[in-house]
């Protein structure tokens, strides 16, 4: 039989799940609620239940996919083809996408106030460029949609509201919030058996809960004292006895092999496969960030024999991408019969910047270029098969902003689109942080030039 001692990494593991995402809030000395006020009127459209980001950490190369212009750096083997009408995909690298592209919006021209990685994966996640002065009490987006819809939640919502997938010790804390709204990070390469309880493990598990709300009944008065920390991780141990406890969770995170095969056996596509459990089960989780990371091919992008270049991961995102629209699409939903679980789940690809169209560098690569980005969106409102914004012939100025504004898109109108699709005012501010300056859930202020504090409206229009 096995003892408390046996099953003490399974649990350990556990918790170190939401440690750094809840410790990094305790240490920012949150404040509890939140207040929050309107500063104008948004009108969100509240057309998903769901957000499911895929950020391809690094940067796409525009001009070779989904803005695609035929260069010195382009390859022979491309295969490029009219999929829709002005839309030119290449199908060695996107085999599965060229034929569901009407079901997919292309917006082609984001400008980033970004141009390096850590910083770049940091706008990405938080929706604002990092400010070392306010780090502490920025929340990273997943966390700004729990707390947005925490009232919503069921008496059967066991689920986090917001999990996160590879991101790892790279996760943010959930800054000026309540650690309860932190994301839950999950390996999904290490397998259900990590992060569940069954059994003897779950008899052990309720057994030991049981003891530890005897002895916190016993120390009261002494924990009281403790402030607002003591609370907080508290929160934390019964949100994650009720998800242990759940028998949905186990199903969630089970992943088949014919379904990691469908879905590519890699980060992205078991992080797809996750997202498409996690959305299925409608047991509390409403956003889930997938990283699919090493997009940063300075060289050899498309070297066949480099261990990592292009062609594998356009091929990893295209398959697990198609795959997950295919089967949201394929999947009624529980709440609405006249729905399916696409209509009601917005899913984006961001990506930090472009990458320098042309020729390709010296050692056959291309480097970080900031002017014109793509990203990708689908279902949950958004009106598939649009392309939005124009560039110049060669992909590096643009020619049309495709939108009611002069000045480029950038992070921060996905992130407003996205509040906007699950029914979020995007100009709301909380006025109570730590550094008493004022926390906008979509701020204007850049980093190296204003912002137009808007969603995409075309995307959905």
């Amino acid at each position: 039989m096995p003892t408390v001692r046996d099953l003490a990494p399974t649990r350990r593991d556990t918790l170190r799940l939401g440690a750094g995402s809840l410790l990094g809030g305790i240490v920012g000395d949150g404040l509890w609620p939140t207040r929050a006020r309107a500063n104008g009127r948004s009108n969100p459209r509240g057309t998903a239940r769901f957000a499911i980001v895929v950020e391809a950490a690094g940067a796409i190369s525009h001009v070779d996919t989904f803005d695609f212009k035929e260069d010195a750096g382009s390859q022979a083997d491309f295969d490029v083809r009219e999929v829709r009408p002005g839309l030119y995909l290449s199908r060695r690298l996107f085999p599965h996408l060229s034929g569901m592209m009407d079901k997919v919006a292309i917006v082609r021209s984001f400008k980033s106030h970004e141009v390096v990685h850590f910083r770049g994966e940091y706008y990405t996640r938080a929706g604002r460029p990092l400010n070392p002065a306010q780090a502490a009490e920025i929340p990273p987006v997943g966390t700004v949609v729990a707390s947005e819809l925490h009232s919503q939640r069921r008496e059967s919502d066991t689920f986090p509201t917001f999990v996160t997938c590879n991101l790892g010790n790279l996760a943010l804390p959930s800054g000026l919030y309540h650690p309860q709204f932190s994301g839950l990070d999950i390996d999904a390469g290490a397998g259900a058996d990590s992060v569940t309880a069954s059994g003897e493990a779950l008899r052990l598990l309720e057994e030991r809960y049981r003891l530890l709300g005897d002895l916190e009944r016993a120390v009261r008065r002494e924990m009281g004292a403790r402030g607002p920390e003591m609370s907080a991780f508290r929160s934390f141990q019964e949100e994650a006895y009720h998800v242990l406890g759940d028998s949905r969770w186990p199903r969630a995170l089970d992943m088949p092999e014919a379904e990691k095969q469908r879905y590519g056996d890699n980060d992205v596509g078991r992080g797809c496969l996750l997202a498409r459990n996690l959305v299925t089960a409608d047991a509390g989780t409403r956003y889930v960030h997938v990283k699919h990371g090493g997009w940063d091919h300075h060289k050899r992008i498309y070297d066949h024999g480099a261990n990592s270049n292009h062609y594998k991961h356009c091929n990893d995102l295209d398959r697990a991408l198609a795959a997950l629209i295919r089967d949201l699409s394929s999947t009624p939903s529980p709440r609405d019969a006249s729905k399916t679980l696409f209509d009601e789940t917005i899913v984006v690809v961001p990506t930090e910047f472009g990458r320098v169209p042309g020729a390709l560098n010296l050692v056959g690569g291309r480097h970080h270029y900031n002017q014109v980005y793509i990203g990708l969106f689908a279902g949950g409102g958004v009106k598939g098969g649009r392309i939005i914004g124009q560039t110049d012939p060669a992909g590096e100025r643009i020619v049309e902003t495709g939108w009611d504004y002069y000045m480029q898109p950038k992070t921060e109108n996905i992130v407003a689109s996205v509040y906007s699709a699950l029914g979020i005012d995007w100009l709301k501010e909380v006025t109570n942080t730590p550094s008493k300056r004022v926390y906008r859930l979509v701020d204007p202020l850049g980093a190296t030039e204003p912002c137009i504090a808007d969603e995409i409206a075309p995307l959905f229009a």
